[in-house]
């Protein structure tokens, strides 16, 4: 499963571009509003067929909002993108959504002593790193990495059970929005971004049962024992038939009268 929402603000005008020799789509660059004390998320813009003639007339600075689009992430660019959807301008009192909905699998293993997988911050905040693959067809996936934070004392503890329950090859939906850390490197006095996708609900997949064991016979049989029909000898031409087969019509409503010439009354 991939689904996403978002509002977001044009940095660019859009263009067109190829996608193959026969096709284009309209692509810019915007801006996801910063939620809480995170920055504004780079992403990118894709737009297919009739919805993108209202991408194409728009300038820079425009703010969308963006229904229902694929999440695609780029991993060696660590670069984000948003494909098809439906696309419509709006203002600024449009509410702000930033939803991401992922179905895949996890690809790691996690342990509490791996500070990298999880930690508890002084301040009493558990945090889980975990990464889920989301295939995108062709034997192909990509590859999101997503966390979990909560305070230690939260009833719903979704860091705590990211840890204890997902393991290389765990079955995961999650929803979750896409948010954006920014610092400056001290080496390089350069800004830096990390883009990951913040959990806010999920659910495990079934756990895989063992197979079940060969079920015996419970009692024995005579070969020359005549075997009974099942359903007193009935047979599949008994099953009963749908109204209209033998009636001729459906069966009337409660109050309606068969030689009733007068028109129905409205309720």
């Amino acid at each position: 499963m991939n689904f996403c929402s978002f509002c977001a603000q044009l940095t660019e005008d859009p263009r067109e571009v190829y996608t193959s020799a026969t096709s284009t789509a309209i692509r810019c660059n915007a801006l996801l509003p910063p939620i809480g004390n995170k920055a504004a998320t780079p992403i990118e813009i894709n737009s297919y067929g009739k919805n993108s003639d209202r991408l194409r007339n728009l300038k820079a600075n425009a703010q969308v909002y963006i229904h229902g689009a694929k999440l695609r992430h780029d991993l060696d660019a660590r670069a984000y993108s948003v494909h098809g959807g439906v696309i419509a301008v709006v203002n600024d009192q449009f509410p702000i959504f930033n939803t991401v909905i992922l179905g895949g699998r996890c690809i790691k293993d996690l342990s509490q002593a791996d500070e990298r997988s999880f930690k508890t911050t002084e301040s009493g905040l558990m945090i889980t790193n975990q990464t889920l693959s989301v295939s995108t067809g062709r034997n192909q996936a990509d590859l999101f990495n997503f966390f979990a934070i909560n305070k230690t004392d939260d009833k719903l503890n979704q860091a705590e059970l990211l840890v204890n329950f997902t393991r290389k090859g765990t079955g995961l939906t999650l929803q979750g929005r896409l948010v954006t850390d920014s610092w400056i490197d001290p080496k390089t006095n350069e800004r830096k971004l990390n883009t990951k996708v913040q959990l806010v609900s999920m659910t495990l997949a079934p756990r895989t049962q063992p197979q079940a064991p060969e079920i015996q016979p419970q009692a024995t049989v005579a070969a020359n024992t005549e075997v009974k029909g099942l359903w007193g000898g009935k047979s599949a031409d008994d099953i009963a038939e749908p109204w209209g087969i033998n009636t001729g019509s459906m069966p009337e409503l409660p109050g309606q009268f068969a030689n009733d010439d007068n028109d129905a009354e409205p309720f």
